[in-house]
């Protein structure tokens, strides 16, 4: 069962599913509406988890809501680490997949780009972009990035060694292959993401895990990039394009 943090109060029909690894949660405080997140029970006897949700609202803090939903408050209690975050009225850029609005998918672009840049400029990369991930205002001209579970920033604690962590669909090659990554990751993702979204064609489509992971590392989806670019305005089509390069150098090209 999801807890509200002491001060604040369950928001009634806005529960997490159980048994995620974090659960996302609304709340309200005074009147006001936030968003909590929480670790899940496995997450919960994962000291490393417990860690980096610490860190993340201590990261959310450091952004002050520049690119990123405000902080509200965070803490630990009885069942675990937590986080309060702002609400913002706006809705994944997944819930607009197939959209065929040019304008509104070019907007989104300009907005979630420059949320990307605010973040990168104060020193923290997201590690794990996808449509899931990021927050668009309704006509597109505003943009926020949500989950930073993966993020690498100086005040993160590093990722223990194991298994690839982060959605494969949208990784870049280099952060597939297991190789320290910067920035220009985030901007593969992102474009793979808003491509994803425009075309409904996904940019990689092997059925397993290991065969996805064997070709996000290998195999470059530049062809998929130009193909699900169709319809878009030109400038457009060319920043996303060379951001689904392969080889990172290109894509700030």
């Amino acid at each position: 069962m999801d807890e509200a943090p002491a001060g604040f109060t369950l928001l009634p029909g806005d529960r997490a599913s159980p048994g995620q690894t974090t659960r996302v949660f609304g709340v309200a405080r005074d009147g006001e509406e936030h968003v909590c997140k929480r670790l899940g029970p496995r997450a919960l006897d994962e000291p490393w988890m417990r860690e980096r949700l610490v860190a993340e609202g201590h990261l959310l803090g450091l952004l002050g809501g520049r690119g990123v939903p405000g902080l509200v408050a965070s803490g630990e209690d009885a069942h675990g680490p937590w986080i309060v975050m702002e609400r913002l009225a706006w809705p994944t850029l997944a819930s607009r997949a197939g959209t065929r609005d040019a304008r509104w998918l070019g907007g989104a672009a300009g907005a979630a780009f420059d949320a990307l840049a605010t973040v990168h400029a104060a020193g923290v990369i997201h590690g794990d972009i996808s449509p899931d991930n990021v927050l668009v205002s309704v006509d597109g001209a505003h943009a926020a990035l949500v989950d930073f579970g993966l993020a690498l920033a100086p005040t993160m604690p590093a990722l223990p060694a194991g298994p690839f962590r982060g959605t494969l669909l949208y990784a870049a090659p280099e952060v597939a292959r297991g190789e320290p990554f910067d920035g220009r990751a985030d901007l593969f993702a992102m474009a793979a993401s808003l491509l994803h979204v425009w075309s409904g064609e996904a940019p990689r489509t092997q059925e397993s895990d290991a065969a996805m992971l064997l070709a996000a590392g290998e195999e470059g989806i530049e062809a998929w990039a130009e193909r699900a670019a169709r319809g878009l305005p030109a400038e457009v089509v060319r920043t996303l394009v060379t951001r689904c390069s392969f080889d990172a150098k290109e894509r700030l090209a």
